[in-house]
């Protein structure tokens, strides 16, 4: 079965591809990509390393006069360093899985030449200061920063104390302004760095992450999706993960606010993210057939075996894509990134601590969420205590006077005594049922009830409060063992379906069959009512599957859908359930 969207959206505008218009150079292109978004920082990077070289070098043959040894040495070093500049420049543009490799040593032949500059032109600040500037500046963190500073300092000290002879410019004043210009820059950076790290810590930062996922009902997918789009520059997010119950994956895909649920394949969504990567963020280029893996230490390493597979009917299918790991209670499995244009190691990075963020969101909607139940449910208890009391004794009363006045006709009654029994009784049912109701909420629910006999006894009861006919088709199972709490639920959606149908589709007869497969009760409720109007549904009330039984339905994780059918409508429910062993009698 081929990749499907639910609903369908073929009239619906993708959204545009990411890259320049058609007619530019491939030179172009490059430049354009290598220059836009998370790798703009990187790019500028590489390019002052290079600028620095090609400006140096005209100043040491300006401050060396004569063909000196040192002269020679300082030239050849930046002509060396100047070659590595000039890969590293192509490496960036042309290969981004090189790229990634040659950064560590990139930092290494920094921090070296920075040291080669303070030892060759000791006397020369105008020649070894921008390389001092650029080897700590270009650190990528403050403790980073600190060690380079560490290094320098020895090595300046190491140069005054050595008896090398014939060092330029090996003096105490040359050792000192080299020691306050180091420290002088480092302590301007650390400085810019502090700044930084407290804008960082402002509130309106990061409550961009957590100011609206504070809804604990439902997983702020939309939200997410437009955060993450925000950070890394992506036009599409697609959701793939799955909850504790190991049931099949959930596929959604974010597209300018909207969510669409994609169907897939139990093979198609294996291939998405391969084996092993599930704790990891990755980049992949499917132009180069290669990827980067980020493990949560921050260790990169290029993947090996199967890469990953979008669906050619899917969007962005055969572009680069990024894939963060969602890891947030009960929901594992990633949100990938399409369209995220010009792979990068820069891109991985501010991938991976978007990701992050979004996992502490969606961990501090799990916790608000369980408060939420918590406060609901207290709610909800000192809720049904008050209209049990008001209730039951309601329904006492009506009891009492109709039982009045059934005396008060002559001999049996005739139709309209027989009426009024009817009515009596089912009145003493629903007592019977508020009290089994309340008893199981104060219990908390533990124990089991056998739930076949239990919706055989409501259908057979509704049937006479509606004067309609309710069959129950158990599918061949002789009893079903469930929690209080689920019977009650399923007794509850029951009753509103079939209040729903006799109200606003005219029907008169039901059939309510249930079937268990994997830890999933399905229940469909076949009656002879009209067909869900069109309007109707739209509307979202006057219809069986109402917005009421929907939230209900979303609410004890199941999935429900309405559909006309030959001779009537069909209501279908999937709801997960925990099986149970009855109580012995």
């Amino acid at each position: 079965m081929s990749a499907r969207e639910v609903p369908d959206e073929a009239q619906a505008d993708v959204g545009a591809r990411v890259g320049p218009p058609a007619g530019r150079s491939s030179i172009r292109r490059v430049f354009d990509r290598a220059f836009d978004g998370a790798d703009g920082g990187r790019a500028i990077v590489v390019l002052t390393r290079l600028l620095l070289v090609l400006i140096a070098l005209p100043l040491a043959w300006r401050f060396h006069e004569g063909a000196d040894r040192w002269q020679l040495i300082t030239e050849a070093a930046l002509t060396v360093y100047g070659s590595i500049a000039l890969a590293f420049v192509l490496a960036h543009l042309f290969m981004w899985l090189v790229d990634q490799r040659l950064r560590m040593l990139a930092a290494t032949l920094d921090v070296l030449m920075c040291g080669a500059m303070l030892v060759l032109c000791a006397t020369s600040p105008t020649l070894y200061l921008p390389f001092v500037w650029f080897a700590l500046a270009s650190a990528p963190s403050r403790r980073s920063l600190l060690v380079r500073l560490l290094l320098l300092d020895l090595l300046i000290l190491l140069a005054s104390l050595s008896a090398l002879t014939g060092l330029p410019g090996a003096t105490g004043d040359a050792v000192w302004l080299q020691f306050g210009l180091v420290n002088l820059a480092a302590m301007m950076l650390l400085g810019r760095w502090t700044a930084a790290a407290r804008a960082d810590e402002e509130p309106a930062e990061d409550e961009s992450w957590s100011a609206d996922v504070d809804d604990p009902r439902l997983v702020p997918l939309d939200l997410l999706a437009a955060e993450l789009t925000r950070h890394v520059d992506a036009p599409q997010v697609l959701f793939v993960w799955r909850t504790a119950d190991d049931g099949p994956a959930h596929v959604i895909r974010a597209d300018q606010d909207r969510l669409v649920r994609v169907e897939l394949t139990a093979a198609q969504t294996e291939t998405l993210i391969p084996s092993g990567w599930s704790e990891q963020a990755f980049l992949f280029d499917p132009a180069e057939g290669a990827a980067l893996l980020r493990d949560w230490r921050g260790f990169v390493r290029r993947a090996k075996g199967p890469m990953p597979q979008l669906p050619a009917e899917l969007p962005f299918a055969g572009e680069p894509m990024c894939g963060v790991p969602i890891q947030a209670g009960e929901m594992q499995g990633h949100a990938i990134l399409l369209g995220v244009g010009r792979p990068s190691g820069t891109l991985l990075e501010a991938a991976a601590r978007t990701g992050d963020a979004m996992n502490a969101a969606l961990a501090r909607q799990q916790v608000l969420g369980r408060w939420f139940e918590r406060a609901q449910s207290s709610a909800r208890a000192a809720m049904s205590r008050d209209l049990h009391d008001g209730i039951t004794q309601t329904l006492a009363g009506l009891r009492l006077k109709l039982s009045a006045l059934r005396g008060r006709l002559d001999g049996d009654g005739g139709e309209i005594g027989a009426e009024l029994e009817e009515i009596v009784s089912i009145i003493a049912a629903e007592q019977v049922n508020l009290r089994a109701l309340m008893v199981a909420r104060q219990t908390g629910g533990k124990d089991s009830v056998d739930l076949v006999a239990l919706i055989a006894r409501r259908l057979e009861l509704l049937s006479r409060q509606w004067q309609v006919t309710c069959r129950l088709d158990p599918q061949g199972a002789t009893e079903l063992p469930v929690s209080v709490n689920l019977s009650m639920e399923l007794e509850l959606l029951i009753r509103e379906a079939i209040s729903n149908a006799v109200r606003y589709a005219g029907a008169g007869r039901f059939v309510v069959s249930m079937a268990t497969r994997d830890d999933r009760l399905f229940l469909s409720i076949k009656t002879d009512g009209r067909p869900p109007d069109p309007a109707a549904a739209a509307d979202g009330d006057e219809r069986i599957a109402s917005r009421s039984l929907e939230r209900r339905i979303v609410m004890l994780g199941g999935t429900a859908y309405e559909e006309a059918i030959s001779a009537g409508t069909l209501l279908a429910i999937r709801l997960p359930i925990e099986k149970r062993a009855l109580p012995e009698a």
